[in-house]
């Protein structure tokens, strides 16, 4: 196993509360939203424990942005009534999104929320249940990948694993493939690398998918299985973690055929030469970001195609 040694792209001050999102946004800017009240993310019930989609008293956020180390947005969002866990931008405003969501006589909860950048809700969307990813693109689309309490529950928008809807919530792609593909039971990995591109990775089989302008273009049969995060560029991609080795990185050869082989599995350290073992991990366009104790990491393909070539 090789080693790729990567420094922090932004230190910061620790923060009051509790982080609850570290999202890349479609600029490559760095979002993170801290919760400022206790955390209230779970209901007991007869001896068995729930996800709630809203905390008994309204929640205080402070979402923060970073880009190039220089700082976009500090802001803090009062009497907020769900549990929010991502953040995305929404062309000149936010999107705060609670994962999860509950139907009650066929309404939903309204668990994506539009707000200013001065802290005004703008909007209240439906946005579907058990939500393991939020990409936004430059052009206002909002891309959400499931997980499977979503793709095998009740509600309709989470049933494919994998949409893209307009701002307003409204469903403009929905992940239908044909044989050989088998649909989304969980989507482990999404990255939206451009207004028109977007690339998935998912259970059961794990296969690699590339869309564009909303169509599948290419497959690949990957030997990573459990990441939960990836980066790709032209016939390259570069896994973070999975079932076998959770803090590794795997660089691809994204071949001709319907396979892809491994070029390099390497060991990450953090800029003191110690091991990195990041807490977070996303995955936009080329560039997988690392979260780490108040500090961000950036790797990106050309990064592990050096290292493998050294």
């Amino acid at each position: 196993m090789k080693t790729l040694q990567l420094w922090p792209i932004l230190s910061l001050e620790p923060s009051e509360g509790e982080l609850v999102a570290f999202d890349i946004g479609p600029d490559r800017a760095v979002y993170l939203l801290h919760a400022l009240k206790p955390l209230d993310y779970r209901r007991e019930e007869k001896n068995a424990s729930f996800a709630k989609a809203r905390p008994a008293t309204p929640q205080r956020y402070r979402a923060q942005a970073w880009l190039d180390g220089a700082q976009l947005l500090d802001l803090c969002i009062d009497n907020e009534p769900y549990n929010v866990h991502a953040l995305q931008p929404l062309g000149d405003d936010l999107l705060l999104v609670c994962a999860r969501s509950t139907s009650r006589g066929g309404d939903s909860d309204l668990n994506g929320r539009v707000y200013s950048r001065d802290g005004r809700l703008l909007d209240e969307i439906a946005l579907g249940d058990a939500i393991e990813h939020v990409q936004t693109t430059a052009r206002g689309e909002i891309w959400l990948g499931y997980f499977d309490e979503g793709v095998f529950g009740d509600h309709p928008l989470s049933a494919h694993g994998l949409v893209a809807c307009d701002r307003q919530g409204t469903p403009v792609f929905r992940y239908q493939p044909d044989a050989p593909l088998d649909t989304i039971a969980d989507c482990y990995a999404l990255n939206v690398a451009s207004h028109n591109e977007a690339w998935t990775c998912y259970y059961t089989d794990f296969p690699l998918v590339q869309l564009r302008d909303h169509r599948i273009v290419r497959h690949w049969s990957v030997p990573v299985y459990g990441a939960h995060a990836f980066a790709v560029y032209r016939d390259r991609a570069l896994f973070a973690g999975g079932y076998d080795a959770r803090h590794a990185c795997t660089l691809l050869r994204l071949d001709d055929g319907p396979g892809a082989s491994v070029m390099a599995t390497f060991k990450l350290l953090d800029e003191h030469g110690e091991p990195l073992q990041a807490q977070l991990v996303r995955g936009r366009g080329d560039t997988l970001y690392l979260y780490r104790d108040d500090r961000v990491y950036a790797c990106d393909i050309h990064q592990a195609i050096s290292a493998f070539s050294n």
